[in-house]
């Protein structure tokens, strides 16, 4: 991704200059993807995936030659790279998907696909991820300290060209983007109904909201829309 941490960040000061809403969201996400792409030497392609309103994990840009496939296939499976690193909201790499013990479903997939190593790393909003963004490389290497480095400053890159155009012109999203970009709104109304109802703080009903994820073993931001769904007394 790039050796040069100051050609990393020139090159993202380029692209955070860009303006979703004059060139629109997609192209921009688009030329994110393909410097990423191309910085990292991503053989097996850059995606980016977001929680969609059926709590599913989709593409919604892709760079690179990427093999789209394998993020339904995770999905459908439960697990691998892309799913581990979505519901623990941290990085999740391989280096050789060939000699890889985890994801005994997903990873002959991705073999028969020509992939040889994968990193995903989550797209965070302000409670938790609403996404993953892949790496995939076609010959096994390792991932090195930098590459996940300038793999999560594009994350975060990504995540505030969402934010920027959803203030500036929310109406014009396509409906996968702009669920994603809304859903801290949607946990912060949960919130907002169980601090009402319980008669508790906002630490407290964030916290409540925590654990009940925790105990059905779902993302805090499906617990907070089924939430939301129920009538209120």
């Amino acid at each position: 991704m790039g050796s040069d941490p100051e050609e990393l960040a020139a090159t993202l000061r380029e692209l955070a200059r860009l303006d979703p809403v004059e060139l629109g969201l997609q192209a921009v996400l688009e030329r994110i993807l393909q410097a990423a792409a191309t910085g990292c030497g991503s053989t097996g392609g850059v995606g980016l995936l977001l929680l969609g309103s059926d709590a599913k994990l989709r593409y919604v840009v892709a760079a690179g030659g990427p093999r789209r496939l394998l993020a339904g296939t995770q999905v459908r499976l439960a697990e691998g790279p892309s799913v581990d690193a979505f519901l623990q909201a941290a990085p999740v790499s391989s280096s050789d998907l060939g000699a890889e013990p985890r994801w005994p479903n997903f990873r002959p997939l991705a073999l028969a696909a020509g992939i040889g190593a994968w990193l995903s790393v989550p797209v965070h909003q302000h409670h938790g991820p609403i996404g993953a963004l892949d790496f995939a490389r076609t010959d096994p290497r390792p991932w090195r300290p930098h590459d996940r480095a300038a793999a999560d400053a594009y994350a975060q890159l990504l995540m505030a060209t969402l934010r920027l155009a959803t203030a500036r012109q929310q109406e014009r999203l396509s409906p996968a983007l702009r669920f994603a970009v809304q859903h801290d709104t949607r946990i912060e109304q949960a919130r907002g109904v169980i601090m009402q109802r319980e008669r508790l703080d906002q630490a407290a009903a964030v916290e409540l909201l925590h654990l009940q994820a925790q105990i059905e073993g779902q993302p805090i931001r499906a617990v907070a829309e089924r939430l939301l769904a129920r009538p209120r007394p």
